[in-house]
């Protein structure tokens, strides 16, 4: 699966594998590319709101000249607003409207920005399906080996980074509960002998 996003310069793809996901951006400064496996995105997300600086400095400069050309035409008793104060308005206007609001998703290898937007919501949900789909497929079962307690911290952990729901979390663990045998014994003796 395969989306694109693109706003002003920033264009940005996301292609998702089966246990990573590719990712390549290009903007004004350059481009880059990287493979992150899906454990390795964090499920923190911060946001970023990105200005043309440029349009706010040049703005701001032309209308202080403007300011300064408007009060000598003054002194001189010709008030006459200077063009430049309207030209820095709009580009101070242009500055503060055209903006790009981003949702940052750390990962191990880097952020990976993503337009906020219809197609930014779908990314966001299809990297965290994929994730909780990986986490599900790797660690969600019960090894003979371990413990009940093991047991128990596995499924909470699973349920922490959003692979299991609050009611598959209560599910799995009323079944570590049932195959433990220290409880069965200490509910019921009859039931335990029935199961022996």
């Amino acid at each position: 699966m395969e989306i694109l996003q693109s706003r002003h310069s920033n264009h940005i793809r996301y292609m998702f594998d089966t246990d990573e996901i590719h990712y390549f951006i290009e903007d004004s400064s350059g481009s880059r590319s990287m493979s992150v496996a899906y454990p390795d995105v964090s499920r923190d997300r911060q946001v970023f709101v990105e200005r043309n600086s440029w349009l706010r400095n040049v703005g701001l400069l032309w209308l202080a000249l403007g300011a300064v050309l408007t009060g000598m035409a003054a002194i001189k008793g010709q008030f006459a607003p200077s063009l430049w104060l309207f030209i820095g308005g709009a580009c101070y206007a242009a500055y503060r409207l055209r903006t790009i609001r981003f949702t940052i998703v750390p990962s191990a290898k880097g952020n990976l920005l993503v337009i906020d937007g219809a197609d930014g919501q779908r990314i966001l949900k299809e990297l965290e399906s994929r994730r909780a789909d990986y986490y599900r497929r790797e660690y969600d079962f019960m090894p003979q080996d371990e413990t009940t307690e093991q047991h128990r911290n596995r499924f909470k952990w699973l349920h922490r980074e959003g692979a299991l729901s609050d009611g598959e979390l209560a599910q799995r663990l009323a079944m570590v509960d049932a195959s433990d045998p220290a409880r069965i014994e200490s509910a019921s003796p009859e039931l335990a002998a029935t199961l022996n």
